[in-house]
């Protein structure tokens, strides 16, 4: 029986589309259910409560949600720990160091792990930041160490700018499956993306 998958599409639609890498013309209306997939959960109730001061915490809870989310799809896993062996930081490792809308300020691994451990699993599992690390708004920075002498520490994060190189990131994303690009592996997109939109309309 059918069943939705985002606010305009059942699952039907998107099986029924039978895409292959180079199949343009369904490509199209593919691309347009990922973007639903993503843009009616997520990103449009985002974009309504980003400007209340007390959002923060909701914000980037859900924001580290969407990046784990979009590396099964950079991947066309089911979920993160089928590549990443119980080492699930390492796919924030990937996504920070790879992308260019964050790899400014996520150089290396350490800062990549505070983050995984302070902000995601924090927020996920406690409902806060932990060490020093802190959500704020309107710095000159979007990442900023709590002590600059000692990462470990924590983090000081600008949640809009944070937020807003998400969507960046995810746009580029749209744009690279529509130009039939490949991801940080050099693995082809599509491929990858139909995978994990198989296993998410076979559930």
């Amino acid at each position: 029986m059918p069943f939705k998958i985002s606010k305009k599409y059942f699952n039907d639609k998107w099986t029924d589309l039978g895409l292959t890498e180079d199949n343009g013309d369904n490509w199209a209306e593919g691309i347009l259910i990922i973007k639903d997939r993503f843009d009616s959960p997520f990103f449009n109730h985002l974009d309504n409560i980003k400007n209340d001061e007390f959002s923060g915490f909701v914000i980037m809870s859900i924001d580290c949600l969407l990046i784990e989310t979009l590396m099964q799809f950079y991947l066309g896993v089911d979920n993160t720990e089928i590549n990443y062996s119980g080492e699930n930081w390492k796919a924030f490792r990937d996504f920070l160091k790879q992308s260019s809308h964050f790899n400014t300020y996520f150089k290396t691994n350490k800062i990549c792990n505070v983050f995984y451990q302070q902000f995601r699993c924090g927020l996920l599992h406690q409902a806060q930041t932990k060490q020093k690390s802190l959500i704020k708004v309107c710095q000159p920075d979007f990442v900023i160490l709590a002590d600059t002498t000692n990462v470990d520490k924590g983090l000081i994060i600008d949640r809009i700018q944070f937020h807003q190189n998400l969507v960046l990131e995810f746009e580029e994303y749209i744009e690279k499956l529509k130009t039939n690009e490949t991801n940080f592996k050099g693995e082809n997109l599509r491929l990858k993306a139909i995978t994990k939109m198989d296993l998410i309309c076979a559930e």
